[in-house]
C-alpha cells in the first residue's frame, strides 16, 4: 500500500508543479500587462542601456559610460540604438582610436587635414545624432546600406559591412541579455511563492 501511494504521488507531483507554476507565471504576466506605458519605455531603455554596457565593456572602449546618452539620442530621432555605437566601433575601434582630445569617435567631419572636435563623448554623440537625422534619415538615407556611401564615400562596402557586424554583435549580447532577464525573473516569482 505504501509504495502504491508513492508511485501514485511521484506520478502527481511533477504535474502538481508544472500547475502551480503556470499560475504564479500566468499571475506573473497578468500584472506585467496592467504596467504603463512609461514604465515600459523606462525598462525598455534601461535594458538598452545595459546591453550597450556589456558591448562597450566587451570591447573595452571609453564609450561604455555613456551608454545612456546613446539611448536618448536615439530615441530623440528614432533610429535603432546600436547604429551610432555601430558606427564609433568602426571608425574608431569603438572609441580607442581616434584624433586625441577630439572625442570624434565617429569620424564625423575627418577628411585630410580637418577634423571636427567635440568638448565630450556626449556631445559628439548628440551632434552626430542630429547630424545622422538630418543629412541622412530626413533624405531617406535609413539603412546601413543607403548610409555607407555617403558617410565613407571611398569605402562604403567595408564600412557596410563592420557597422552590420557590430550591429549583429549587439543584437547577439541583447538576445543574450534578455534570457537572463527572464530568467531572473521566473527565479522571483518562484521564490515569492515557495
Amino acid at each position: 500500500m505504501k509504495n502504491r501511494i508513492l508511485s501514485i504521488v511521484s506520478v502527481f507531483l511533477p504535474s502538481i508543479f508544472i500547475v502551480i507554476t503556470a499560475i504564479i507565471l500566468g499571475s506573473h504576466n497578468t500584472r506585467n500587462i496592467k504596467n504603463n506605458s512609461e514604465n515600459k519605455s523606462i525598462t525598455q531603455n534601461t535594458e538598452k542601456i545595459e546591453v550597450l554596457e556589456k558591448f562597450f565593456e566587451k570591447y573595452n572602449s571609453p564609450l561604455k559610460g555613456h551608454a545612456s546618452t546613446f539611448v536618448e539620442t536615439a530615441d530623440k530621432y528614432n533610429i535603432d540604438y546600436k547604429l551610432l555605437p555601430a558606427i564609433s566601433c568602426m571608425e574608431s575601434t569603438c572609441g580607442k582610436r581616434m584624433i586625441p582630445n577630439t572625442y570624434n569617435p565617429f569620424g564625423w567631419g575627418i577628411y585630410g587635414d580637418n577634423y571636427i572636435s567635440f568638448k565630450s563623448f556626449d556631445e559628439a554623440i548628440k551632434t552626430v545624432g542630429d547630424g545622422l537625422n538630418k543629412g541622412y534619415f530626413s533624405k531617406g538615407l535609413n539603412t546601413v546600406a543607403k548610409i555607407a556611401p555617403v558617410y565613407t564615400p571611398p569605402n562604403s562596402y567595408n564600412w557596410r559591412n563592420g557597422v552590420t557586424f557590430f550591429m549583429n554583435d549587439m543584437e547577439k549580447i541583447e538576445k543574450e541579455h534578455k534570457k537572463e532577464q527572464e530568467m531572473e525573473a521566473i527565479k522571483k516569482v518562484v521564490l515569492n511563492y515557495l
